[in-house]
């Protein structure tokens, strides 16, 4: 057997060992709905320490949930804005004021975003036989 036979076939069996250990290793599971959530209201400016986390959360967990992430960006983005908002008028964050004001606009913010929303039905009854 000369040198580049040799090379050759280990480098074969490298690529066996590899492709085997590649089949047998364990999946990595999916990211939970929670984990993905908190990540697209990150990216969207809602960090965990502000105002509005917790609903952020609360409703990019939900749309993913749904196996929607395009509506969960969308909500965590009409959250970040609604807070701002809130600031631009110079409300205290721990005002009582403020917290209507999110509530007010988050909800407002929501109803543009489902409305610029393309209908879609599943499968209906009628079309059935």
């Amino acid at each position: 057997m000369t040198h580049s036979q040799f090379h050759a076939s280990l480098a074969f069996g490298c690529i066996v060992v590899l492709a085997g250990v590649a089949l047998l290793a364990p999946a990595v599971p999916p990211a939970s709905a929670e984990v993905q959530a908190a990540r697209i209201c990150r990216e969207q400016g809602v960090k965990p320490d502000s105002i509005g986390y917790d609903y952020c959360l609360l409703q990019a967990e939900r749309a993913i949930e749904w196996g929607d992430p395009h509506i969960a960006r969308g909500l965590a983005r009409a959250t970040a804005e609604a807070r701002e908002a809130c600031q631009s008028y110079g409300l205290e964050p721990t005002s009582g004021g403020h917290q209507s004001c999110m509530d007010r606009e988050t909800k407002a913010r929501n109803l543009l975003l489902f409305s610029e929303e393309t209908l879609r039905f599943g499968p209906q009854i009628a079309d059935h036989p």
